[in-house]
């Protein structure tokens, strides 16, 4: 008898322990951008953060950011500029017909780095996808577009509909 409760007792415990480990997956999401004539989004961004209440909280992310700046689209030398949360920005030069490839980490301060964003300037036409990865993180309550409750880590901020 005393077996089949040390049985039933391991087997619980590996039940539980799975569920732990799954709840504990890294969790990612992604959003496409496309700067084309009749598409034209403003920008793409991705966020985390630790809480979903009001006190905003540090977790570690990856953005992965994959931009094609197109000359087929009237693109020419320009600049793939990521912004942080807090307004600080880096322009990365691109020039016409290449890719660029950014791997980047945020999420350490909160309103600073928890939302970055992504856009096509100074002549470039770009045409890409941005990713977030995070091993804790939970999505953030004020990225561009969010739903409520917060269940998305990236979105694409449309541009004007286009004119029939």
């Amino acid at each position: 008898m005393r077996k089949i409760s040390v049985c039933i007792l391991a087997l619980a415990l590996l039940a539980w322990l799975s569920v732990a480990a799954l709840s504990a997956a890294p969790r990612s999401d992604f959003a496409l951008y496309d700067q084309e004539s009749g598409v034209a989004d403003k920008s793409v961004q991705c966020g985390a953060t630790n809480s979903v209440g009001k006190s905003l909280k540090r977790t570690a992310f990856t953005v992965y950011i994959t931009m094609t700046n197109r000359s087929d689209l009237n693109g020419a030398n320009g600049f793939v500029r990521v912004t942080y949360q807090d307004g600080d920005f880096v322009d990365y030069r691109i020039p016409v017909d290449t890719t660029l490839q950014i791997t980047l980490s945020g999420g350490g301060t909160p309103g600073v780095d928890q939302i970055i964003t992504v856009t096509g300037i100074g002549g470039a036409v770009l045409v890409g996808q941005m990713s977030l990865l995070t091993e804790d993180g939970k999505p953030h309550r004020d990225l561009l577009g969010q739903t409520q409750p917060p269940r998305i880590f990236c979105s694409t901020e449309p541009g004007p509909e286009p004119v029939p």
